[in-house]
């Protein structure tokens, strides 16, 4: 497998060479246009602003739930930028949430780039959160913008849009959406144009310019290089196996149109690229990074997903828990969106230090940054001028904590706010559990943050982003004690749930509970009519017969599957275990409707399960059925002679 990789990289390593050179991307007027500062003072920042200062320019964050929590942080970690979502705007006037973001320019040390999730449809933070009313079209998915009003609705609508947003204070759409989806129903179809990847293309050189009118406002092409019919980010793992070859004449059509046509930033996805970079999620990867600077020839500014995403926890785990922030950095992007800036900036900067990122490449990335600020009006000299650095990397970390903590009161009681506990998962050590769940509202998908703390203590355990759907998944750290888990959004309209988690052991076979105690009603009763009569003892027998049929045959479907990556098993017994094999990760579910969350979110559609399935060692088993069947029928047939 490693050689396999290692050609394969090489190759793709080869074809990258050859990539996107055509395009002249005009984003880089981004760097030579001046509105409030020069580029000569934008250099001398760069060249004598501390380290720190500088790498707390790369860092985007969610928005602190506490105003003065944001105040003191954006000065002092003298943050780039700040994400806005729905929990930042519900309850608020148009005219409090510009207070509120005025509040947050004043008391950063540099002036921010405020961005938000504005691609309409259920990606739309300004109806969602209710701040704004929504009008007909104008906040709908560009795909029925189009649909119904042709390309000038789409256009008109996104110039609108942008004026809105500048005027609540918001200057960094993530739109638009520049990938391609071939089948309804996956994550990213209902988000994407809609149309072939030329007419996608054609979209974008006329929606970028729209978006970016009198330069109130930057726009985002998402989700580079193309996040095609992958699963969901949000809750784990993510695959494409397209050729680099496959890419650039698809995927990647419609964003080298945007790059074109002027836009400000890209975004990279966390889908892993198998024929270009098996190791890396793309947001991570040098390789997919080379895609779009050195071969696209684009300047503008380069920003990941959120890392707080499900598919990079799960790598950094993997990978003894490595400092994503770092292989951000190293990966070559200019800002990083995440939530821990505390500790990431603290990384970041010993990497420097250490040698292991060149500060070169975060002066680049940094003057970046700053010409883009500046191309949205936002510099003025006296922001270039320098504070006394007041950044402490020492302190306790600074980590986005829920509003209303208790959750006892939800601010909305209306009963359609609900968090949904669907089941518990484990990994093949029992080392690690998934709490899978849903919240009932599917719009919540990114903007969500779910929190598990325990209900013994209080004590916060760890967080999650709610994916596609308003399905999340919440790893949780085994303990030898059952656990008292308490599950809480960022969103106060929603009301607390707890849930146990037990501890198992390795060795135990998962099973649920329910469907357990059902078995063995099931196996009391058969066994009473058993002891009553012959007549019931033949039934019972010929049942057995068909369990040993069904055995052989499931036995047959074992062996064709037992080397693969996706291994079933079929097992009278345990009908509700399901176990699945995805990069050496091995997730078992124990109830109906959390199968179907293990598959998606930790799997990734890439694992084929079949119905009620379980582990190897049920082989065994069902050799013995089988054996214990024929026994039976033996002995019955003795029986019956004497």
């Amino acid at each position: 497998m490693k050689i396999k990789r290692a050609f394969t990289s090489v190759i793709a390593g080869f074809s990258i060479a050859v990539g996107c050179l055509a395009i002249n991307n005009l984003s880089a007027n981004a760097a030579t246009t001046q509105n409030g500062v020069t580029n000569d003072q934008i250099n001398q920042y760069v060249n004598n602003a501390t380290l720190e200062q500088k790498v707390g320019q790369m860092y985007v964050s969610r928005t602190p739930q506490d105003p003065n929590q944001v105040k003191n942080d954006v000065s002092k970690y003298n943050l780039g930028g700040l994400i806005v979502y729905d929990a930042d705007m519900k309850g608020l006037t148009q005219q409090q949430f510009k207070d509120k973001m005025k509040s947050f320019q004043d008391s950063a040390q540099t002036p921010l780039l405020v961005g938000v999730d504005q691609e309409g449809g259920l990606v739309s933070r300004l109806t969602h959160s209710g701040l704004v009313q929504q009008n007909g079209n104008q906040f709908a998915f560009p795909r029925k913008q189009y649909e119904e009003g042709g390309m000038k609705e789409v256009v008109d609508d996104a110039e609108k849009n942008a004026t809105l947003l500048r005027s609540l204070g918001i200057n960094w759409n993530y739109a638009p959406d520049a990938d391609y989806s071939t089948k309804p129903g996956t994550f990213m179809w209902d988000r994407t144009f809609g149309q072939g990847y030329q007419q996608t293309a054609d979209y974008l050189s006329k929606v970028v310019p729209a978006w970016q009118h009198d330069n109130l406002v930057a726009s985002t092409l998402k989700h580079f290089p193309g996040y095609g019919d992958a699963a969901d980010t949000h809750t784990g793992f993510a695959e494409n196996s397209k050729s680099l070859t496959e890419l650039e004449n698809q995927d990647m059509v419609p964003f080298k149109a945007g790059m074109k046509a002027g836009a400000d930033s890209v975004m990279v996805t966390h889908v892993i690229y198998n024929k270009i970079d098996p190791e890396y999620p793309a947001s991570l990867s040098p390789k997919i990074n080379s895609l779009i600077r050195n071969n696209c020839n684009y300047n503008g500014v380069i920003v990941t997903d959120a890392l707080e995403m499900g598919a990079i926890t799960d790598f950094a785990k993997e990978h003894g828990n490595a400092s994503v922030d770092v292989l951000a950095v190293k990966a070559g992007n200019d800002m990083i969106m995440t939530t821990d800036y505390a500790t990431g900036i603290k990384e970041i900067v010993s990497a420097v230090k250490a040698g292991e990122i060149p500060e070169s490449q975060i002066n680049a990335s940094v003057t970046r940054i700053l010409q883009l600020k500046n191309k949205l009006g936002l510099l003025k000299p006296e922001n270039l001028m320098f504070r006394k650095p007041t950044n402490n990397n020492n302190n306790t970390s600074t980590i986005i904590n829920p509003g209303n903590t208790d959750h006892k009161n939800p601010s909305v009681i209306s009963g359609n706010n609900s968090i949904t506990i669907s089941g518990i998962t484990y990994n093949n050590d029992k080392k690690v559990a998934f709490i899978n769940g849903k919240v009932s509202d599917p719009a919540a998908e990114g903007s969500m943050i779910m929190t598990a703390t325990s209900a013994n203590t209080g004590k916060k355990i760890t967080t999650a982003v709610v994916g596609g759907k308003g399905v999340f998944a919440i790893e949780l750290p085994m303990t030898n004690e059952v656990q008292n888990v308490k599950i809480t959004s960022d969103d106060d309209s929603y009301a607390a749930v707890t849930t146990k988690v037990e501890a198992i052991k390795a060795d135990k076979p998962v099973v649920n509970t329910d469907q357990n105690n059902k078995q063995n009603s099931s196996t009391e009763k058969q066994t009473n009519k058993q002891n009553n009569s012959v007549k019931d003892e033949v039934n019972i027998t010929l049942n057995t017969e068909k369990q040993a049929n069904s055995a052989k045959k499931n036995t047959q479907v074992v062996s064709k599957n037992i080397n693969s990556e996706k291994t079933t098993v079929t097992n009278p017994v345990y009908k509700s275990a399901i176990k699945t094999n995805y990069q050496g990760k091995n997730v078992i579910t124990t109830s109906h409707d959390s199968a179907a969350h293990a598959v998606a979110q930790k799997s990734n559609n890439n694992a084929k399960v079949l119905p009620k399935t379980g582990t190897k060692e049920n082989i065994v088993a069902l050799f013995g059925l089988a054996i214990t069947s024929t026994t039976a029928l033996f002995g019955l047939a003795l029986r019956k002679k004497n």
